[in-house]
C-alpha cells in the first residue's frame, strides 16, 4: 500500500475536483509523513473514478459516513466556497481540525462565525509558504523605508465558462486574493484602496465576474502605495512584485527573487527551484504540526487572515459602488489583547451563583470551595477572600498592630496600593531602591532599616519573582526579625526554585482584578500560615457567623465575633465564582503566555536598543508574564530616537495599538499622597508621623527602570498566535525603518541589518 496508515498525520480529503485531487491529493499521497486515510465528494463519477486508481484509498460520498469510519487528525476541505459551510459545522462537531481551500472567508460575519468553531482551523494560501515569498520577505529590512509596491498576478485561462469559475466568481477572488494576502502579510491592511474591473472580456462564452481588476492601495500611516493588477485573460502568465525603498529595490520575477540597490546594480539574486508539491507538503504538514502543538506558529491560521479579509472585501466593495473604499478594523478586531475571556463556564458558574446566594456570611459555598484550592495550590495554612487586593494589603497591616510611626520597608517602584493600606495607620514607608530587573533590591533592607522598622514588603513586578532567599534572610537578620509581606498582585503562581511567591514571607496578598491573571473582576486574596495573622484578617473583615466560625476561643479578638472590628470587607460571591472557574483553566493560560513571552524574546532580542526582561539571566525563576516589559536603551538607538518616539511609531505606523509605556505604575515617593500625607489624612496631627519626603536621587536603578520601560500584553490563547506574530513583524519592521531614516548608534547598519534578517528567517 502506497499510502501507509502507519503515517504521522491521518488527512482526510473533502472534496476531489482540481484542487483537492491534483494539488493535494497528489501531493501528499505516499508521503511518508502524511497519509490520506479517506476522501469525500457528492459526485458520483468523480468519486467512482477516483476509486479506480486509488483503491487503497476509502472514498465516501458524505462526510457523515467518512467520520462514522475514520478518525482524522485534520481534514483538508477543498469545496467551493458556497458549499463549505455544512462540511465544516459536521467536522467541526466531531472535534476534526479544518484546513480549508482559500479564501479564508468572503467578508468580516463570515469570517466571525468561522472563528467561533471549537477547533483550529487553518487556510490553504500556499504562496506563504513558498520560498520565493519567503525570501522576498526576509529582503525588506535591507530596503530601508518602503514607499511603493507594485504586484502582478496574470494568467491566460482558456474555459471561463467551465468548473466553478462559471458561477461567477471573479478574478479578485479567483487570483486576486492571493496577492493580496501577501501584500497584507508583508505591510499589514492597507488604510485605504480603489478597485477597478474590466468584465465580458471573452463574449463568446458564457460566465461572470470580472476579468481584469486593478486595485490602487495606500498604508497611509506608513506612507507606502501600492498597486495590484490582477488579469485572468492575459496573453501570458506573468506573476511580479516590486518593493522600492530609500535604500534599494525588492523583485520577484516569477521564480526569481533579486535585491537592487539604489544605483539599479544587482546585489542577490536567487532563483527558487522548490516544486508545488513540495510546497503544498510542508504547509499541509505545518498544520498537523500546528494542530498537535509541535510547531508554536502557523503562517495561515483563520484568525491571522481576518486582515486579508477585510482586506478583499473592501476590493470587491470599491468594483460593486465604484469609490475608494476605508479598510476599517471591526471594534471587536481592534481589541488585540482580550481578557479575561468570558467563557460559557464562567457564565454558567456566575448565573447559578446568582441563584444560589448573592452573600456569604460565614465559610461556607463558592468561599470554602476556592479558599481550600487557594491554600492547597499554595501550601499554605489559611487563605481568605476579600474585596480587592488592596485590602487584602490592608488586612496584612491590620494583623500586624501598626502604629503611628512605625516604619515598613517599601519598593518605590510599584503601583501605590502596595503602600497605600499603611497609612491608615500612621505607618511610614520607607521607599527603597530597585535591582536593575525592577524588583526591590534585597540590600535595601540592611541600608534602611531603623529601629522603627516593623516590617519590609516586596511586590513581584509585572509577574517576575522578587530574589526572596536574600530577602527573607536580610529581614530576619535585623531588629530581631522584621516580618515579611509580599504582594503577589502581578505575579499568580509565579516560582522561585519550584516554590510560590507568597509561600517565603509571613503574609501575602494576590489582587484578583479585572486584568491579573487569575480575576473575578474584582477581588482579592489574604494568605498566611499564621492563625493569629489570619484571626486579625478574619476579624478585620469580617463580623457574625465567620468571625465565630474561625476566629480561635483563645484569642484577644474572639470577644468581638458579633461585630468584628465593625467593617464588611468580603469579596462579592458571584467574584469568586467567576475566579474559581478561571482557577480551571490558569494552567493552560500560564502555558500559552510563557509560549508568546519566549516568542517575543526571540524576534525582538536582536533589536540593539531593546533590553529583554530580565527573566533571560535566572533559570531557576519561573515568570507569571502578567506583561511583558522591556527597556529601551538610548544609547544605542538611531540618532533623534526616543522611546517615546518609537511607542509612537509603532502605534501609528505599525498599527500596535496596545504597545504601552506604563507610566500609571511609577516611584511612589513624589506622589503627593507621600509628599502631603497629613494633609490628606489629618487624623494623626500636623505633620504626623510621615517624614520630609525621600530624594528622588535615592532611587537610580527604579528611576531607570520606570524611565525606560515599554509594556507588552501577553496573550493566553491558541487563536492569538498570529497577534504575536504581528507585534513582533511590526517591531521589527519599525525598528528597520528607524535605522534607515537616522542610522545605528552604537554598531554599524549593516551588523544589524543581518542579525534582524536571520532572526526574520
Amino acid at each position: 500500500m502506497a499510502n501507509r496508515e502507519s503515517s504521522y498525520y491521518r488527512v482526510a480529503i473533502i472534496g476531489i475536483g482540481h484542487r483537492g485531487y491534483k494539488t493535494h491529493f497528489l501531493s501528499i499521497y505516499g508521503s511518508p509523513s502524511e497519509c490520506v486515510i479517506a476522501v469525500c465528494d457528492a459526485d458520483e463519477k468523480r468519486l467512482s473514478e477516483f476509486s479506480l486508481k486509488h483503491p487503497d484509498v476509502p472514498a465516501f460520498a458524505r462526510v457523515e459516513e467518512l467520520l462514522a469510519n475514520h478518525t482524522p487528525d485534520f481534514a483538508l476541505v477543498c469545496l467551493p466556497h458556497h458549499a463549505y459551510g455544512h462540511c465544516l459545522s459536521l467536522l467541526s462537531k466531531a472535534g476534526v481540525h479544518i484546513l480549508k481551500e482559500k479564501p479564508a472567508a468572503n467578508n468580516v460575519e463570515e469570517w466571525k462565525q468561522l472563528s467561533k468553531l471549537p477547533v483550529k482551523i487553518g487556510v490553504t494560501f500556499q504562496k506563504r509558504f513558498e520560498p520565493r515569498y519567503q525570501q522576498l520577505l526576509s529582503l525588506l529590512p535591507m530596503l530601508g523605508r518602503i514607499v511603493s509596491v507594485r504586484a502582478v498576478l496574470a494568467r491566460n485561462i482558456q474555459n471561463l465558462d467551465s468548473s466553478w469559475r462559471a458561477s461567477g466568481v471573479g478574478v479578485t477572488e479567483d487570483l486576486g486574493v492571493h496577492m493580496l494576502d501577501i501584500l497584507v502579510w508583508l505591510f499589514g491592511p492597507p488604510s485605504t484602496l480603489t478597485s477597478l474591473k474590466a468584465d465580458e472580456v471573452r463574449p463568446f462564452q458564457t460566465y461572470a465576474g470580472e476579468d481584469v481588476a486593478d486595485i490602487s492601495l495606500c498604508w497611509a500611516q506608513r506612507s507606502i502605495i501600492g498597486n495590484v493588477h490582477l488579469s485572468r485573460v492575459a496573453h501570458a502568465d506573468s506573476e511580479s512584485v516590486v518593493i522600492t525603498g530609500t535604500s534599494g529595490t525588492a523583485i520577484l520575477d516569477d521564480k526569481k527573487v533579486s535585491l537592487l540597490g539604489p544605483d539599479g546594480i544587482t546585489l542577490l539574486s536567487i532563483q527558487d527551484e522548490s516544486s508545488k508539491k513540495t510546497t503544498v507538503r510542508r504547509m499541509i504538514r505545518g498544520f498537523g504540526d500546528y494542530i498537535k502543538d509541535k510547531s508554536e506558529t502557523y503562517p495561515c491560521t483563520l484568525e491571522g487572515h481576518y486582515d486579508t479579509v477585510i482586506t478583499s472585501d473592501a476590493a470587491m466593495k470599491s468594483q460593486t459602488y465604484g469609490m475608494s473604499e476605508t479598510v476599517k478594523l471591526s471594534p471587536q478586531a481592534e481589541v488585540h489583547f482580550e481578557w479575561p475571556v468570558i467563557t460559557p463556564k464562567i457564565e454558567k458558574a456566575t448565573i447559578e451563583q446568582m441563584h444560589s446566594t448573592l452573600s456569604i456570611y460565614n465559610r461556607s459555598g463558592i468561599y470554602e470551595v476556592f479558599e481550600n484550592r487557594w491554600k492547597d495550590l499554595h501550601g499554605l495554612k489559611h487563605a481568605l477572600v476579600c474585596s480587592s487586593g488592596t485590602i487584602a494589603i490592608l488586612h496584612m497591616f491590620e494583623a500586624l498592630d501598626l502604629q503611628p510611626g512605625d516604619e515598613i520597608l517599601c519598593p518605590v517602584y510599584t503601583f501605590f496600593a502596595t503602600a497605600t493600606p499603611m497609612l491608615q495607620y500612621g505607618a511610614v514607608p520607607v521607599f527603597c531602591d530597585s535591582l536593575k530587573d525592577g524588583n526591590m533590591d534585597p540590600n535595601e533592607i540592611l541600608k534602611r532599616v531603623t529601629p522603627k522598622t516593623k516590617a519590609v514588603i516586596v511586590t513581584h513586578m509585572w509577574g517576575l519573582p522578587c530574589r526572596m532567599r536574600e530577602i527573607v534572610a536580610n529581614a530576619r537578620s535585623v531588629n530581631g526579625g522584621i516580618k515579611v509581606l509580599e504582594d503577589c498582585s502581578h505575579a499568580h503562581t509565579a516560582t522561585i526554585d519550584g516554590k510560590m511567591v507568597g509561600t517565603w514571607g509571613d503574609m501575602a496578598a494576590w489582587s484578583l482584578q479585572a486584568k491579573k491573571n487569575i480575576t473575578g473582576g474584582q477581588a482579592g486574596v489574604f494568605a498566611t500560615n499564621s492563625t493569629e495573622y489570619f484571626a486579625h484578617a478574619v476579624s478585620h473583615g469580617h463580623f457574625n457567623k465567620r468571625a465565630k466560625q474561625e476566629v480561635p476561643q483563645d484569642h484577644r479578638l474572639r470577644k468581638f465575633w458579633l461585630t468584628g472590628l465593625g467593617l464588611n470587607l468580603r469579596a462579592h460571591p458571584l467574584a469568586i465564582a467567576m475566579a474559581n472557574v478561571q482557577l480551571d483553566g490558569h494552567r493552560l493560560a500560564q502555558t500559552y503566555r510563557e509560549k508568546y513571552a519566549k516568542q517575543l524574546i526571540s524576534g525582538l532580542k536582536n533589536i540593539p536598543f531593546l533590553t529583554m526582561p530580565a527573566i533571560t539571566t535566572q533559570p531557576k525563576v519561573k515568570h507569571a508574564w502578567y506583561a511583558f516589559v522591556m527597556q529601551f536603551d538610548a544609547s544605542r538607538a538611531p540618532k533623534g530616537l526616543t522611546r517615546e518616539k518609537f511607542v509612537q511609531k509603532l502605534q501609528d505606523m505599525a498599527g500596535l495599538s496596545e504597545v504601552d509605556i506604563p507610566n500609571s505604575t511609577g516611584l511612589l515617593h513624589d506622589l503627593p499622597l507621600f509628599t502631603n500625607t497629613a494633609e490628606a489624612i489629618p487624623r494623626f496631627g500636623t505633620p504626623g508621623p510621615w517624614k520630609k519626603a525621600q530624594e528622588t536621587s535615592e532611587f537610580p536603578n527604579a528611576l531607570s527602570f520606570y524611565n525606560t520601560a515599554i509594556k507588552l500584553p501577553v496573550w493566553t490563547s491558541a487563536s492569538d498566535e498570529a497577534m504575536v506574530k504581528k507585534y513582533i513583524t511590526g517591531f521589527q519592521q519599525v525598528a528597520w525603518e528607524a535605522f534607515a531614516e537616522g542610522g545605528g548608534a552604537s554598531r554599524s547598519r549593516g551588523k544589524f541589518e543581518k542579525e534582524m534578517a536571520l532572526a526574520r528567517l
